[in-house]
C-alpha cells in the first residue's frame, strides 16, 4: 500500500512531458448574490366563513355565487317576525310611558306632584328604551352582511333551512390580496429577516414574477423538520392567483464581491475541493493542482472564498487531462 501510495503521488506531480491543450479563464471579483427557493401556499389575506350570529330560519339570500359584494352588504337574513312584533308593542309601551313621564315630571316641577311618582314614570320610559335598543340590536343579527368586500365563493344553506352560529353558512373571499407562507430551514435565520427582498414565481404562471419584501417571519421553530415560517403578502395582479396554490419564494442569503469559477471545473478529492491553475516555472506552463474553498453555487459557478487570488488562470476546458505538473497550452 505505501509503495502504490508512493507511485499515485508521484504520478499526480510528474508531467508526462506531452503538452495537453487547455483553455482557462482569468480570475477576477465580482458582485455575487447567492439565492436559494424555497416552495410556499398561497392564502388569501381576507378570506371568511361567514355564519349568523344567530338562530333562525333563512329567510331570504341576497346574493348568489360568483357575486361580487361590498363590504356591510346584505348577503342574508334571517325570520326576524317575532321580534319585530315585540318591537311594536314595546313602542307602544314606550309611548304611554313617555306621556306619563312629561305629565309627572311637569307636576314635579310645579311642586304638586310626588317625587316618587315622577322617578317612577322617568325609570319605566328609560326601561322601555332600553328593551327597544336591546331588541333593535337582536334585530340586526337576524341580518348576514359582509364582513369585508370581495366575491361569493359557495353557499351552503337555502331558503327555508335554518342556520346556526358557527355553522358554515357562505365562503367569502376577497383575491386582491393574498400571502404566501412557506417554511424556511433554521440554518437561514441569521440571513432572512422582515422586510429582506424576495422574488415570487408560480409554476402555473411562468410570466408572473414579482419582487416584493417579507412581511413577517416565525419567531418558533418547527421541531418536526427544523423549520421556521416566512410570510409575504403581495397584491393579486389580474387576479389570476388562487388560494392554495403552489409559490417559490427566491431568498438571499449571501451578497458580496468574490471569485467565481465554472463549478464543473471545480473537483474534489480526499483532501477536498481543488482546480488546476496555469503556473510558469522555466519558461513552461504548468497545470498545477490548487486546494479551494467553495460552499455556494450561483446558477453553474461556485463561489471561491479561499484558495484563489485576482489574474489567476483557471483552466476551464482539459482539466480532465491534466495532473499535477502537466505542461499545457493554449
Amino acid at each position: 500500500m505505501a509503495k502504490l501510495e508512493k507511485t499515485v503521488n508521484e504520478s499526480d506531480t510528474v508531467s508526462s512531458g506531452k503538452k495537453v491543450k487547455i483553455k482557462t479563464i482569468e480570475t477576477k471579483k465580482e458582485s455575487v448574490t447567492h439565492t436559494f427557493k424555497v416552495t410556499g401556499v398561497v392564502e388569501a389575506v381576507d378570506f371568511a366563513y361567514v355564519t349568523p350570529e344567530m338562530n333562525g330560519q333563512i329567510q331570504s339570500i341576497a346574493v348568489k355565487e360568483g357575486d361580487r359584494v361590498n363590504k356591510g352588504q346584505l348577503l342574508a337574513k334571517l325570520n326576524d317576525k317575532v321580534m319585530q312584533n315585540t318591537k311594536k308593542e314595546l313602542e307602544l309601551a314606550l309611548d304611554l310611558a313617555t306621556t306619563m313621564y312629561e305629565k309627572q315630571k311637569s307636576l314635579y316641577e310645579q311642586g304638586v306632584g310626588k317625587e316618587l311618582d315622577y322617578l317612577t314614570a322617568k325609570n319605566q320610559k328609560e326601561s322601555l328604551e332600553a328593551k327597544i335598543k336591546t331588541l333593535d340590536s337582536q334585530i340586526s343579527m337576524s341580518r348576514i352582511v359582509a364582513p369585508f368586500s370581495g366575491i361569493v365563493d359557495k353557499i351552503y344553506r337555502k331558503e327555508g333551512e335554518l342556520a346556526a352560529p358557527g355553522q358554515q353558512f357562505i365562503d367569502l373571499v376577497n383575491l386582491d390580496k393574498f400571502e404566501v407562507e412557506a417554511d424556511v430551514s433554521e440554518k437561514y435565520i441569521p440571513y432572512i429577516q422582515k422586510g429582506a427582498p424576495v422574488t415570487v414565481s408560480f409554476s402555473a404562471f411562468p410570466d408572473i414574477i414579482q419582487k416584493t419584501s417579507i412581511n413577517r417571519t416565525g419567531n418558533v421553530i418547527n421541531p418536526a423538520n427544523r423549520t421556521f415560517k416566512v410570510e409575504v403578502v403581495m397584491n393579486n395582479v389580474g387576479g389570476k392567483i388562487k388560494p392554495n396554490m403552489t409559490a417559490d419564494l427566491t431568498l438571499s442569503d449571501y451578497s458580496g464581491t468574490d471569485i467565481l469559477v465554472p463549478s464543473e471545473a471545480v473537483k474534489t478529492d480526499k483532501k477536498g475541493q481543488f482546480v488546476f491553475v496555469v503556473t510558469q516555472k522555466d519558461g513552461k506552463s504548468i497545470a498545477e493542482k490548487r486546494y479551494i474553498k467553495s460552499d455556494k453555487h450561483v446558477d453553474t459557478q461556485s463561489i471561491v472564498s479561499e484558495g484563489l487570488s485576482e489574474k489567476e488562470r483557471v483552466i476551464v476546458q482539459g482539466y480532465n487531462l491534466v495532473t499535477n505538473g502537466t505542461e499545457v497550452v493554449e
